[in-house]
């Protein structure tokens, strides 16, 4: 029998024996750190950044990136984990050469109890068993400890997840000059915009986006100072997962992908 427990839109699913927990999702557009009042709510759910990167000991594999729970201070990681009431999920697409973003390989995770003790289960690589906003979990791959690097699928499947340093770079203090906070709460009429770029420590520094040159800061006429990095004291919650890049191809053949994150509870509110 399947018991399952309807949700409202927010991520995917959850497998055990004979019971399955539906979840459901709203697409986030872009990484952030809190970026809605409900992830506010629940930073565990709140999905900072997604990477994804070959392998640069081995050009058959790839690895896999999703950084949660931000703004952790620097020494203060002890007893924060995964909340076991959310599901973490990768989403592949394979089709995106012709067009076609829709889902068809999934990653997921979920975890066992609370604190740095509990257990991650890993679902997949596996095609999904629904497209769209709901999901149920794919066959379980394997169980490993919070914050130990492990193996699963016969080593093939290299985890990790546990506290790491925020990557993310951001120059908030400038950031908040070119567009003032517009946090109706921090300020119910914010200021004009007092800069016009964000700064860069060199004139010569090159400004390239999506591998596409602009010239320099200089060139540019960007203000010539040394950025601040807000994050740079503080930490996040990574799940890592380093694969054959077969095993995110829907026929065994590497190419180009589509990839996304989301995370869900069980009464729709996440990510």
């Amino acid at each position: 029998m399947r018991l399952l427990r309807a949700t409202i839109p927010m991520v995917a699913v959850f497998l055990l024996a004979f019971s399955v927990s539906l979840y459901s999702f709203k697409a986030a557009r872009g990484s952030d750190h809190q970026d809605s009042p409900t992830v506010v709510a629940n930073p565990l759910a709140d999905i900072t950044d997604v990477f994804a990167f070959p392998d640069p000991h081995d050009a058959g594999r790839v690895a896999l990136v999703m950084n949660v729970r931000p703004l952790i201070p620097s020494g203060m990681t002890g007893g924060i984990a995964l909340d076991p009431n959310v599901l973490y999920q990768f989403k592949i697409a394979n089709g995106v050469s012709s067009g076609d973003y829709t889902e068809s390989r999934v990653l997921q995770f979920t975890a066992d109890g609370t604190g740095t003790g509990q257990t991650i289960s890993l679902y997949g690589p596996a095609k999904p068993n629904e497209v769209g906003t709901k999901n149920t979990t794919v066959t379980k791959t394997g169980q490993f400890a919070f914050g130990k690097v492990s193996s699963v699928d016969n080593g093939r499947i290299k985890v990790f997840v546990g506290p790491r340093r925020d990557p993310f770079f951001f120059d908030l203090a400038q950031f908040f000059k070119i567009i003032p906070d517009r946090n109706y709460q921090n300020h119910p009429n914010p200021p004009p915009p007092t800069a016009t770029s964000f700064r860069f420590a060199s004139a010569s520094q090159p400004i390239v986006l999506n591998g596409v040159s602009y010239g320099t800061a200089g060139s540019n006429k960007c203000v010539i100072a040394q950025p601040s990095d807000l994050l740079k004291p503080y930490n996040v919650l990574s799940i890592i997962i380093e694969v054959p890049k077969s095993m995110l191809a829907s026929g065994g053949k590497p190419g180009v992908i589509g990839l996304w994150a989301t995370t869900a509870t069980p009464d729709g509110q996440a990510e």
